[in-house]
């Protein structure tokens, strides 16, 4: 039975790249692919959620970042 897609979500992709730090535990910088989610609710703010695409299942577990619609802005526009 094919999934019906909830009308309030939305998604789409973009790149990021880690940043280099002095801590060895971070390994060297790498590309990664986020997912972004956004929920949009009637009664509250929609909400912005950012999880890495190209990761095993379980990093969308503890690899996430939740953040209200409003407050996130396009890059370029914010340059």
């Amino acid at each position: 039975m094919d999934e019906i897609p909830d009308p309030r979500t939305e998604s789409g992709t973009a790149g990021a790249r880690t940043t280099d730090t002095d801590d060895p535990r971070d390994g060297p910088g790498r590309d990664v692919r986020l997912e972004a989610v956004v929920v949009r609710y009637s009664a509250d703010s929609d909400r912005c959620t950012l999880v890495p695409r190209d990761e095993p299942p379980e990093a969308m577990l503890t690899a996430w970042l939740s953040a209200d619609l409003e407050t996130v802005v396009d890059l370029e526009a914010a340059r």
